[in-house]
């Protein structure tokens, strides 16, 4: 069974699809190059966990924790942009953009590389691309040559790395998942 979220469509053109026990993150309407998708909500949080979405220098935007499933779904629905290596969308600041035509029900994704200086939980990427860079740690543990390739898409705070402007933060200490 397939079932879309109603508040996002009507607002934004995104819908929430959950099938086979997965959630995605779908356009509900064809889109154009360059347009605005939607904006990320939520808090601001100075640490990444799972869910998070990097937005600057140790900032991360976070899911509220006073809302049920039908908001998360309806109101914070980002929450379900998967990545991929080769990404419909791409989030300059707290704003999220087309990077190519986007038709009716395809996934909107983006490569978490080009936010998140350092996944709280990296994970094997299953895109399929001949693009396809493995794992997914975080643009910390890019080469030179890999962050260039996303040069394109990356965020402020990482171009800015990138470019010299700001240097590397150093690793924050990561529990690990299994004691």
């Amino acid at each position: 069974m397939i079932e879309v979220s109603r508040l996002a469509v009507e607002s934004t053109g995104v819908g929430v699809v959950r099938s086979a026990g997965e959630y995605r993150l779908i356009a509900t309407r064809g889109v154009d190059k360059g347009t605005h998708l939607f904006d990320i909500e939520g808090e601001l949080a100075d640490a990444p966990s799972r869910y998070t979405v990097q937005v600057g220098l140790g900032l991360h935007v976070d899911l509220p924790h006073r809302f049920g499933v039908e908001d998360v779904l309806d109101r914070f629905f980002w929450r379900f942009m998967n990545h991929s290596c080769e990404p419909s969308a791409v989030i300059r600041g707290r704003q999220v953009f087309a990077l190519g035509p986007i038709s009716p029900w395809q996934e909107i994704t983006f490569h978490y590389n080009s936010t998140e200086y350092e996944m709280a939980e990296p994970f094997d990427c299953r895109c399929g691309s001949s693009r396809c860079a493995g794992q997914i740690r975080g643009f910390r543990f890019l080469d030179r040559s890999a962050r260039e390739r996303l040069r394109p898409w990356l965020a402020d705070h990482l171009l800015s790395i990138l470019d010299g402007k700001v240097s590397e933060p150093s690793a924050r200490a990561v529990e690990p998942l299994c004691r």
